[in-house]
């Protein structure tokens, strides 16, 4: 079994009911809603939009040319910004599980302030509505029935702009054709296309888990509307990074999970190419159902993969003892195999 496989299987039978702060393990709650007092957070720069010299070659038809496959890099904090500054960690959990041992784990490119993913609101909190938030610690406290499990561990598309977030299996590939940009997603091997021909959305009644998707250059950026999001079920979460080891109770938001979205959900996604080698990435999520203003992330997301590196086969429903248990009754740990 290839580390990158295993890295997948141990992080889809994660239960996502418990979250830890990224770097220092400080348990983060929602002070202001639960009505206790919030210390000040952390002090992290204000966020400004990365500038770069870098001109990317072109295609044929004139886009920036950003094709090729990428890793993911590593969130170097966690979604909300944290109440003390983060410990540096030697190592980050968000794809290090399978890169370790295999590649070289991407880094950040020179220069790149590291700062939490959540970039407005300015103090770095989720806006959560007070109702969006009660539902979110319902699901939280639900997390050992299966109906409110994590889509990610049901093996469900995880949406936008979940699906960038780097986890175990984090592999992309870009393409581009005339009138188009066409993304690949090595986790469940999802694709998306991005026509760039000015066309409408397609009828609101169509819905698809990872949006309808509309896009446009803005000098070397590409900017993508994405709307139509399914809505029929409470796991295509907006948010959710990083795994937990249960040490922070359920209201922590340090993660982001457990933030589902309503009809009125869409995100307006930019990549920026900052060298030959890196994209950086922001989205900016609306819902007025959920949300008290719109919420903004962002996160220096693709680095260019090895020479070497070939997206494998996805597994996600094989070998998943902990869903089987939880669907089933059955319990198959004492019959797996290793297989080299």
């Amino acid at each position: 079994m290839t580390l990158r496989m295993v890295g997948l299987l141990a992080g889809a039978l994660v239960i996502p009911c418990l979250t830890m702060a990224q770097g220092g393990g400080v348990a983060q709650g929602n002070g202001a809603a639960s009505g206790a007092p919030r210390p000040a957070p952390a002090d992290y720069p204000p966020y400004t939009r990365p500038v770069s010299t870098y001109v990317p070659p072109r295609t044929p038809d004139g886009q920036p040319d950003i094709s090729g496959l990428y890793v993911g890099i590593p969130l170097p904090r966690n979604v909300e910004t944290p109440l003390v500054p983060a410990v540096t960690r030697t190592v980050n959990r968000a794809g290090g599980e399978y890169m370790f041992g295999v590649n070289e784990r991407a880094k950040l490119p020179e220069g790149a302030v590291v700062r939490p993913a959540t970039v407005d609101p300015a103090d770095g909190k989720i806006p959560l509505r007070p109702e969006a938030l009660a539902r979110r610690k319902a699901i939280m406290a639900r997390q050992t029935e299966v109906q409110h499990l994590d889509g990610r561990v049901l093996c469900l598309s995880p949406g936008v702009p979940r699906i960038t977030i780097p986890q175990v299996v984090v592999g992309y590939q870009i393409l581009q054709k005339p009138g188009a940009v066409v993304m690949f997603y090595e986790q469940s091997h999802l694709t998306r296309t991005i026509p760039l021909d000015n066309r409408a959305p397609l009828a609101p009644s169509i819905r698809k888990a990872l949006g309808v998707s509309r896009g446009h250059w803005e000098g070397n950026t590409l900017v993508v509307e994405v709307t139509n999001f399914t809505n029929n079920f409470e796991n295509n979460w907006i948010m959710g990074s990083q795994g937990n080891d249960g040490t922070a109770g359920a209201e922590a938001l340090s993660t982001g999970h457990g933030i589902p979205h309503s009809d009125a959900y869409r995100v307006t996604e930019r990549y920026t190419p900052i060298d030959a080698n890196t994209i950086h990435y922001e989205a900016t999520i609306t819902d007025e159902n959920v949300l008290t203003q719109p919420w903004t992330v962002a996160w220096y997301g693709f680095a260019r993969a090895p020479k070497d590196y070939v997206p494998i086969e996805y597994a996600c429903f094989e070998g998943n003892d902990k869903n089987l248990l939880l669907m089933t009754g059955t319990d198959i740990t004492s019959v797996r195999v290793d297989v080299p």
